[in-house]
């Protein structure tokens, strides 16, 4: 069965179209795609979302219906994340989403995001282990998850993978997820309104981010670190100079704390215009980069990573494997 997982998401909504191999658990994606509307502009302050943002999700949603019937998609899964778990006019989103869409948004808490942003980040892992024995298995040690979103950071760590993965180890599989209320519009919107950056708005930023990632109660020693989303996807295409997005290029690449901390020195520096010439991935974000990058090297800094594995994948991958595993 053909599955669209759609992630409304506080400043981007993707949109993946895939086939599911059972035979080899393979996803094979049809189309993944991108619109950056930051419906979550203003919600942390106020607590609703704007009118103009619920008719843009709603404009954009029946684009993406449209492209699910070009494409004999057979199940959509609209879902939506921390601006809409936030927002005190949540019922209104919905019911006018319904009504004009007949789509049924569903709103994730924030540890079911945790978990399935997770398997989105890692199940390639589990795909490309090498089956020989004498060979040391990539997936058994500590793997942390790190995804930055606009309104929320889900943190995700599992002592090992699985050797494969189906339905019932998806589901049951421990693992340990906590989403915290720091994400890279919520700090732009509080501390950062202006590009450059100052050094008491990095300042008061930190203090306030270090603050929301003492809720971790993990122990995240000896762990491989995988990020996803835009920042880090973001970071990973600057890292290599490319002037447009370069999935199968960034997917997989590892960044250093040391190239982090050169590329977020060289980022508060500049105007907002200069970062948007950097390359075409920057329109939407260029305003939010350096926020996005100040909380991963927050947290990298705070538990000791010095290095990060960048996906592509995510949250929307997760979701298509809740549905289409067997």
């Amino acid at each position: 069965m053909r599955i669209s997982t759609i992630d409304i998401g506080t400043n981007t909504m993707l949109m993946l179209i895939a086939d599911y191999d059972k035979m080899t658990s393979t996803i094979l994606t049809v189309k993944d795609s991108q619109q950056i509307p930051r419906l979550g502009k203003g919600v942390d302050a106020s607590k609703n979302i704007s009118q103009e943002s619920i008719n843009k999700a709603i404009e954009i949603l029946n684009e993406y219906k449209q492209v699910c019937t070009e494409n004999d998609v057979q199940l959509m899964i609209p879902f939506a994340t921390s601006f809409l778990r936030d927002a005190n006019n949540k019922e209104e989103f919905i019911e006018k989403v319904k009504e004009q869409t007949d789509l049924t948004i569903e709103v994730l808490s924030g540890e079911t995001e945790a978990r399935w942003a997770f398997w989105g980040a890692v199940y390639e892992l589990i795909q490309d282990e090498n089956p020989d024995e004498n060979v040391p298995k990539k997936t058994k040690h500590p793997i942390v998850t790190i995804d930055i979103g606009g309104g929320s950071t889900e943190i995700t760590y599992s002592r090992s993978l699985p050797d494969n993965f189906n339905k019932q180890i998806l589901m049951s599989q421990e693992i340990y997820g906590k989403s915290i209320d720091v994400g890279s519009v919520r700090i732009k919107e509080r501390y950062m309104p202006t590009q450059p950056v100052f050094p008491d708005m990095i300042q008061d930023a930190e203090i306030f981010i270090n603050k929301c990632f003492n809720e971790i109660k993990m122990d995240l020693a000896n762990a491989e670190l995988v990020g996803i989303a835009g920042t880090i996807t973001t970071l990973g295409a600057i890292s290599k100079g490319y002037d447009i997005f370069k999935s199968e290029l960034i997917n997989g690449l590892t960044l250093t704390l040391e190239e982090i901390d050169d590329i977020f020195d060289d980022l508060c520096d500049k105007e907002n215009n200069a970062i948007l010439k950097m390359g075409s991935y920057m329109e939407g974000r260029a305003d939010i980069i350096v926020p996005g990058t100040l909380i991963l090297r927050t947290f990298m800094k705070k538990y000791g990573f010095t290095k990060i594995n960048v996906s592509t994948k995510g949250l929307r991958y997760g979701i298509f494997l809740r549905e289409a595993a067997v």
